[in-house]
């Protein structure tokens, strides 16, 4: 039996990228050497592997009021990503993941979410979001928010020496109905 070992990160690993997570990783990359947060989002909401480059080694996640840190590889694992980014529209991650299973592909099942960008004189950046009913406006995007539907959350990115990376990812409490 033979067996052949390729570093992990090596030539190997970058075949085994795929042509849309190599797009997403310039993107970033880009994002993150002109300091444009809102164009990291985008990349970092639609990939998963961009989300390992850019997530600290522990991240805060859970409700609010009762969230708890764990190890990124146990938050990536969860593939529980908030937000994805779909025809100039954020949605959540849970409804584009019904979206995209056998069966789905009903644009009715996305649940579009207002994003709010807030940075800190830190250079911390917070992401609120919210899903909701929105009436459409000009250009592209959701339109304006008329309804909000769901608890929504927020996200925090703590600034790197050349980027951003996800600390914390808290989810608002439902409200009893």
């Amino acid at each position: 039996m033979l067996c052949v070992l390729a570093p992990v990160g090596g030539a190997a690993a970058e075949d085994a990228v795929s042509e849309s997570d190599r797009f997403f990783l310039d993107e970033a990359a880009a994002a993150c050497r002109s300091g444009d947060f809102p164009a990291f989002l985008w990349p970092f909401a639609n990939s998963r592997l961009v989300r390992e480059r850019y997530t600290a080694p522990a991240v805060g996640s859970g409700v609010e009021g009762s969230a708890r840190e764990v190890p990124a590889n146990r938050y990536l694992a969860a593939d529980d990503f908030p937000v994805v980014m779909i025809d100039y529209s954020y949605v959540t991650g849970a409804s584009a993941r019904r979206f995209d299973a056998p069966g789905g592909g009903d644009p009715g099942q996305l649940v579009t979410v207002q994003v709010e960008f807030n940075t800190a004189s830190t250079g911390t950046e917070r992401v609120d979001w919210v899903p909701g009913r929105f009436e459409p406006g000009e250009g592209d995007g959701p339109g304006t928010l008329i309804e909000k539907t769901g608890p929504g959350g927020y996200l925090i990115f703590r600034p790197t020496a050349d980027c951003w990376q996800l600390t914390d990812d808290i989810r608002n409490p439902a409200r009893a109905r």
